[in-house]
C-alpha cells in the first residue's frame, strides 16, 4: 500500500516524502559539506575534491591571515548560505550588516574589503554555528555537527563555457542532468538525458528560457562526471550529484538529498511525470 501511494506521487512530492520519512544517518553523512569529502576522495580520488584550508567549530578560530586572498567560507550543516571572498566581487566603502535570517543567501566580499568586514563574518559564523538549517523539514542537516569550512574559491565566471553540472541519480543510474555556466538560477540552464542528448524541458522557476538559444556542446568530461555521480550515489534511492568543471578539471561540489526542498516542477508536465517514474521506490518505504 505504501509503495502504491509513493508510486503515484509527483517528483516534488516524492522528495517531500523522503524529507518526512527517511531518517537514515547516511543522509546526514552525504549532506555534511566537510565530512563528505573523505567519502568522495575514497571513491573517485582526492584530486576531484576542492582543497580545504580549515574547518572550525567556533568563530574565535577565524584567522584571515591563514587563508589565501580568495576563499569560500560556509557552514557545513546547511545550504544556501556562505561568504565568497574573491577578486571579482564589487568593491564598496561601507560594511555588510548581519541578517536576522542567517540561512538566507551567499555574500560576496572583495579581498581588500575583508578586514573592514571581519566583524560581519564573525557574527554570521556565530549565527550559523548556533542554529540549524530548516530543522523541522530537512532532516539530513539536523545530525551534522555545526562547523564552518574554509575552502578554495573556484572561479566559475572566468569562461562562458558550461561548468556547473548537476546529475539526477535514481537507484544508482543517472537519468538526466543539467548544465550551466556559473552558479545561479537566473542563468541559462540546459538539460540533457543520460546519453547527452539535449532535452527541450525546463524547471518552472528557471529565470531564462533557452528555447531560442544555441545549445552548447557538452565537454568530453561529462561522461566521467556521470560515472562519478553513479559511484557516489551508492546506498540511496535518489540523490543529485553536483560537479564543477574548471579548465578540464572536475571538482565535486555536493550531494543534494532534497533539491529545492521538493519545490520543484519540470515543464512540460509529461517530463515531470517521467522524472517521477524514475524513482520507483523510496528506501524508507522498503520493508
Amino acid at each position: 500500500m505504501v509503495d502504491e501511494i509513493f508510486e503515484n506521487l509527483s517528483f516534488g512530492e516524492k522528495i517531500r516524502h523522503k524529507m518526512a520519512h527517511d531518517k537514515r544517518p547516511l543522509l546526514s553523512a552525504l549532506a555534511d559539506k566537510a565530512a563528505v569529502k573523505d567519502r568522495v576522495a575514497k571513491l573517485i580520488g582526492d584530486k576531484h575534491v576542492v582543497p580545504t584550508y580549515k574547518v572550525i567549530a567556533h568563530e574565535s578560530e577565524i584567522d584571515f591571515t591563514a587563508f589565501p586572498r580568495e576563499f569560500v567560507f560556509k557552514p557545513t550543516h546547511g545550504s544556501q548560505a556562505g561568504i565568497l571572498v574573491h577578486e571579482q566581487s564589487t568593491r564598496f566603502d561601507g560594511q555588510l550588516l548581519p541578517t536576522d535570517q542567517p540561512w538566507e543567501r551567499y555574500f560576496n566580499i572583495h579581498p581588500d574589503d575583508l578586514v573592514r568586514n571581519e566583524g560581519f563574518v564573525k557574527i554570521m559564523a556565530e549565527r550559523w554555528l548556533n542554529s540549524s538549517f530548516r530543522p523541522d523539514f530537512e532532516f539530513c542537516y539536523r545530525a551534522i555537527p555545526p562547523r564552518i569550512i574554509i575552502e578554495k574559491f573556484l572561479d566559475l565566471n572566468s569562461t562562458n563555457e558550461i561548468n556547473d553540472f548537476r546529475f539526477y541519480v535514481f537507484h544508482g543510474k543517472v537519468k538526466f542532468f543539467r548544465a550551466a555556466s556559473g552558479f545561479a538560477t537566473d542563468l541559462p540552464t540546459f538539460r540533457y538525458d543520460s546519453e547527452g542528448v539535449f532535452l527541450p524541458v525546463k524547471e518552472i522557476h528557471d529565470g531564462v528560457d533557452v528555447a531560442q538559444m544555441q545549445i552548447p556542446e557538452l565537454p568530453k568530461e561529462w561522461h566521467l562526471m556521470k560515472e562519478f555521480a553513479e559511484e557516489l550515489s551508492h546506498g540511496v534511492d535518489f540523490i543529485r550529484a553536483d560537479f564543477y568543471l574548471i579548465s578540464e578539471n572536475i571538482f565535486f561540489s555536493e550531494l543534494t538529498n532534497y533539491p529545492l526542498a521538493g519545490n520543484i516542477q519540470f515543464l512540460p508536465e509529461s517530463f515531470d511525470r517521467l522524472v517521477a517514474s524514475y524513482w520507483e521506490k523510496c528506501d524508507c518505504c522498503v520493508r
